[in-house]
């Protein structure tokens, strides 16, 4: 069976050359010229996938993904806003609303159905394995019933830990895993390697946080590396007991993936703040991530990883942290950064 886009577009030839192409591509097209008759045709007839033009009369993109994400018949459609804005504020924006993807106007052809297609790739790969766990599930988790997810995670957390000590890798770009892992404590970062040899950091996980399920969830490759920053103590989760977890607690299915989802909005979020902001205000708020999941406001990170993760010079960080230590905001060592001032860090631009 075709699957089903809808294509939500007030510029005439826009919409139509689009779906002209999604029929070609051999998918069911449906169109709607604004927000609100668009809204009205994914109620009466629930399609496979949304892409939806941002700025449009009568009701905005925004506005749609507003009112489908609050029907549960209709909140775990993909959706794909189409955008001619590029701002900083109009992507946070939409990442805030939890939208799938974002294309910019214009786009290519090979763009549009690339992105459909992994969307829909992705549904297909959860449905099967949520089906597969509904006729795996034994005994013991069966057993495993938790009101919410933090329920799950101390159930976790009771589990034998590995240990990984400082630059002892979880997992390499490339490869698969069938483990779901989880930080007991300690600190893991994760980065990409460019051709010339260069680190640019993805993200740092920390205790209770899920780590690599990207690869374990959605069966494809890791796409970035992930390394210990201290000693490390991770909790192992075989991908097949969190399926059948969560088909027996299907209460908790959404929560876990909303908290997933936020993880990486949040790190994509401050990461792409770090971006825009000067060496000052990059280093504080770089200091404020490593130390936002850390009651001790202590970070062990060398020198490098972190001008990695600020994206400036390690000479540069240097001279910034000891303008940050004479103006009080922090402690440091040859081995620790200590934050002792946040409200004055985050002040800081």
């Amino acid at each position: 069976m075709k699957k089903h886009v809808l294509f939500i577009e007030d510029d005439k030839i826009v919409r139509e050359n689009t779906a002209e192409i999604l029929q070609f591509a051999d998918y069911k097209v449906t169109t709607a010229s604004n927000g609100k008759i668009g809204v009205e045709v994914a109620i009466k007839d629930p399609p496979d996938i949304i892409v939806c033009d941002i700025m449009m009369p009568k009701l905005d993109g925004y506005g749609v993904y507003q009112i489908l994400s609050k029907n549960k018949k209709l909140a775990g459609i993909p959706f794909i806003f189409l955008t001619a804005k590029t701002n900083h504020s109009d992507i946070r924006k939409g990442m805030d609303l939890g939208a799938d993807d974002y294309l910019t106007k214009p786009f290519e052809e090979s763009e549009l159905l690339m992105a459909i297609s992994i969307r829909l790739k992705k549904v297909e790969i959860i449905k099967k394995y949520s089906d597969k766990a509904h006729k795996s599930i034994d005994k013991e988790q069966a057993n495993i019933v938790v009101k919410d997810i933090e329920g799950l995670i101390k159930i976790f957390l009771k589990r034998p830990t590995k240990k990984y000590q400082k630059g002892d890798s979880l997992f390499c770009e490339g490869n698969r895993s069938n483990h779901l892992f989880l930080v007991k404590n300690g600190l893991i970062k994760t980065f990409k390697t460019t051709e010339d040899g260069k680190e640019l950091i993805t993200g740092f996980y920390a205790t209770k946080q899920f780590i690599g399920y990207t690869s374990s969830l959605g069966d494809f490759p890791h796409t970035e590396n992930a390394e210990a920053l201290e000693t490390t103590k991770i909790i192992r989760i075989e991908k097949s007991e969190i399926i059948s977890i969560l088909a027996f607690n299907s209460n908790i299915a959404l929560e876990l993936l909303e908290l997933l989802a936020n993880n990486i909005k949040n790190t994509k979020e401050k990461l792409l703040q770090v971006a825009y902001d000067s060496v000052r205000g990059r280093t504080a708020k770089s200091l404020l991530l490593l130390v936002s999941n850390n009651p001790l406001n202590k970070i062990i990170i060398s020198r490098v990883d972190l001008a990695n993760l600020t994206g400036i010079a390690k000479e540069t960080l240097i001279r910034t942290l000891s303008d940050f230590k004479d103006e009080g905001y922090i402690q440091t060592s040859r081995t620790f950064v200590k934050v002792i001032d946040k409200k004055g860090l985050m002040q800081v631009r």
